[in-house]
């Protein structure tokens, strides 16, 4: 009899291809849910609430608290899924959703992930395989891809490159999503690397930045403070001035007289 002990035991997989009105548990049994998501849009709701499902996105959902999916009726997914046990499978599938921070999350190569399911050949479903076949090898390669793009995002994530990163995207909101996107990491992983290695939180360390380059512009250009504020990413002229305000303590206006006096010394 074929056990849990197996290292990657597929149990079904297959593929649903823009479904307007498909919906699904997010995995059965004692099972892990691995998907990926090529084209279209959903949602998977949980008791943690619910996340936006999209082109490039990995799904891992493990066995407690499973959820529901569902595809965006006027733009369904197309997405591969396959459904597995094995102790070492579960393993790297929680290590994986731990590193994330998520259940769903983008990654840069979602199509090689798929590859590796639609490798399994036609969709099937039934009881556990006698011994690891080539489904179970596909699964594996699947996972330790999924693994090794972390470890490769994450080390792609250093100080100097956040930091560069936010000084060339000055005049930008603090958008943690699409900067995690940039380095291909979830946003989970982006603030807990900023807070542990940077010592400040992505959006303390993109104000800074904003601040200092505003102060920059107050003293060596005659743009307004509306302007200013714009070219530092704040729509709100007002709300810069307050934000300003409180970071130098003094406004903008005050602070480009106390730079002009210094200036003519």
């Amino acid at each position: 009899m074929v056990t849990n002990d197996e290292p990657f035991l597929v149990r079904t997989h297959g593929v649903i291809d823009r479904q307007p009105f498909h919906s699904t548990p997010g995995t059965k049994q004692d099972d892990v849910m691995l998907t990926v998501f090529l084209s279209g849009r959903g949602t998977y709701r949980n008791a943690a609430g619910e996340t936006e499902i999209g082109a490039g996105m990995v799904g891992i959902v493990p066995a407690d608290d499973p959820g529901v999916l569902m595809a965006d009726p006027q733009d369904p997914y197309l997405h591969y899924y396959c459904r597995f046990t094995g102790a070492y499978a579960i393993s790297v599938a929680h290590e994986i959703v731990e590193t994330r921070g998520a259940r769903f999350f983008t990654v840069p190569d979602a199509h090689e992930i798929a590859a590796c399911i639609r490798r399994m050949g036609p969709p099937r479903s039934g009881g556990l395989a006698r011994r690891v076949g080539m489904r179970d090898i596909l699964l594996a390669e699947a996972l330790i891809r999924l693994r090794t793009v972390e470890i490769e995002a994450a080390s792609a994530l250093t100080p100097d490159r956040i930091e560069s990163y936010l000084a060339d995207h000055l005049s930008h909101p603090t958008d943690l999503a699409e900067i995690a996107t940039h380095f291909g990491v979830s946003v989970a992983t982006l603030c807990r690397f900023a807070r542990t290695r940077c010592g400040r939180t992505v959006q303390k360390l993109h104000e800074d930045a904003k601040i200092e380059w505003a102060e920059r512009l107050l003293a060596s250009t005659r743009l307004s403070i509306a302007e200013i504020a714009f070219r530092v990413g704040y729509t709100d002229p007002l709300y810069f001035s307050r934000v300003f305000t409180r970071r130098v303590g003094r406004s903008p206006r005050s602070r480009r007289n106390e730079l002009s006096v210094a200036s003519r010394r």
